[in-house]
């Protein structure tokens, strides 16, 4: 080798040890979360570089120690520079801590202000306006518990006001039990997915007669894929803010990496997918909750209720806004079907053929196309798993357990072997060869007195149809 080309070979081996060395460094020195002035630390290091722990002699390895109002009296003080001010001995209560807090921070209390907690007692607390800040961290719950705090909590919120990087991300409550109107659907749904962008996408999988989109929400990137649909019924809307807080509760412990009913959801996720259909009937679901000046086929509905009732109560209209029941729209022994009405109707009229419904067929395209590995459809009422249709040997034993084991998880009853025909489970059952389940919620239409007993019985229960068919 030639000394010139040494020498260049020389020159280009120190430049690139050179840029490599600047390269290690500037990455070295770019701050990341938690950093402040290129030093990484926590909210321990941030409170005793203020110099207020030495003085209550806190560490850290003393975090787990309850707080005397009096110590917490004194950082305060320290910290924004006000005179403490006497007042009751004892043990510091989280309610205290944050007034604290908020004063700090310079906030106060919103009044009526509930998005990020689902209960707040006593209502003067100010939990909301801190966990928007992130100065607090939001329970997996969203219930606020009032008990004495450790010198660890108390530390990490105060830091958390002095170094905005200390903070955390907190995810506001977005689903409540209202009269879940179509429009509230919407909205709610692009809530959910801008929130949790990782773990929920929309799609459009039909639409209604007049025109309303027919939403799923897929939660999940597994190959088993679970299905979960709602006010396939008109009347049974309450449902639709069900399947909504199921998957809004199972995308905030995904997110966050909490556990919910002993299940690591975020885990389950990468195995499973999870499809959530929360409002089949937009059309009949806006007449029941807005009447039938929300709707274009207002006068057609107006003249079905006079010729059946005489009077313009749509409170029990299960049909669509056609007058088509849509749960006796599948082609399965639909010719043959009983108990049913032979022109338009609040109820019972299973249409002129089967699948004349635009929502019945986008209900079977969506099935076919996914074939879940089970189907959860949600109706009100009777607090009952209606799950038979016909199954034989192997796939009688198999449907027999989800049932039984649903309903223990629920608290309804399985026991019944009924036989319909025409409904979406029937066809599911019979064409897919798949388990479908009927799950009837609740003892009355649209009653929010039964909303909490109604989500303490089926929060878990997509978690654990998806660990059956797992298993």
């Amino acid at each position: 080798m030639s000394i010139k080309v040494w020498g260049r070979s020389f020159l280009l081996v120190v430049v690139a040890v050179f840029a490599a060395s600047f390269l290690l460094a500037y990455v070295q020195k770019t701050p990341q979360a938690g950093e402040v002035h290129g030093v990484v630390q926590d909210e321990w290091d941030t409170l005793e570089g203020t110099g207020v722990l030495g003085g209550l002699l806190w560490t850290k390895d003393s975090g787990d120690a309850a707080v005397l109002r009096g110590e917490a009296r004194q950082l305060f003080a320290l910290l924004t520079d006000k005179q403490g001010t006497g007042g009751a001995a004892g043990l510091l209560t989280r309610g205290e801590l944050y007034r604290y807090l908020a004063e700090m921070a310079g906030e106060e209390k919103k009044k009526g202000d509930t998005e990020y907690y689902l209960a707040v007692n006593p209502m003067t607390v100010p939990t909301d306006v801190l966990a928007r800040l992130g100065v607090v961290d939001v329970p997996e719950d969203r219930i606020f518990r009032d008990g004495s705090v450790s010198r660890g909590e108390v530390v990490t919120a105060a830091a958390r006001v002095l170094e905005p990087q200390l903070r955390t991300e907190n995810s506001p409550a977005v689903v409540q039990p209202v009269f879940y109107t179509y429009g509230t659907l919407e909205a709610d749904l692009a809530s959910l997915a801008a929130l949790y962008p990782e773990q929920v996408t929309l799609e459009v999988i039909g639409e209604s007669v007049e025109g309303r989109k027919i939403y799923a929400a897929r939660l999940g990137t597994g190959g088993v894929n679970i299905q979960l649909d709602a006010a396939m019924h008109a009347r049974e809307w309450l449902t639709t803010p069900l399947l909504m807080k199921m998957l809004e509760n199972y995308a905030h412990h995904a997110k966050y990496g909490y556990e919910l009913g002993g299940y690591d959801v975020a885990v389950m996720l990468e195995d499973v997918t999870f499809w959530f259909v929360p409002m089949v009937n937009p059309d009949g679901v806006t007449l029941v909750l807005e009447g039938p000046n929300a709707v274009k086929n207002g006068d057609f509905v107006r003249e079905i209720k006079q010729n059946e009732t005489g009077e313009e109560d749509f409170a029990d209209w299960k049909a669509n806004i056609r007058g088509v029941d849509l749960n006796r729209q599948f082609p399965v022994r639909w010719d043959v079907l009983r108990n049913v009405k032979t022109k338009p109707s609040a109820s019972h009229f299973k249409g002129y053929e089967p699948l004349s419904e635009p929502e019945a067929v986008a209900m079977m395209e969506f099935t076919r196309k996914h074939l879940p590995a089970v189907v959860l459809t949600y109706h009100q009422r009777g607090d009952y798993i209606y799950w038979y249709y016909g199954q034989e040997g192997a796939v009688l034993k198999r449907d027999a357990r989800i049932a039984r084991e649903l309903a223990a998880v629920a608290g309804y009853g399985w026991e019944y072997y009924g036989n319909d025909g025409g409904m979406y489970r029937d066809w599911i059952i019979t064409e897919l060869g798949l388990p479908a389940l009927i799950m009837e919620v609740g003892q009355k239409l649209g009653d929010f007195g039964e909303w909490d007993l109604a989500w303490r019985r089926n929060s878990l229960v997509g978690l654990r149809a998806a660990e059956l068919v797992m298993e």
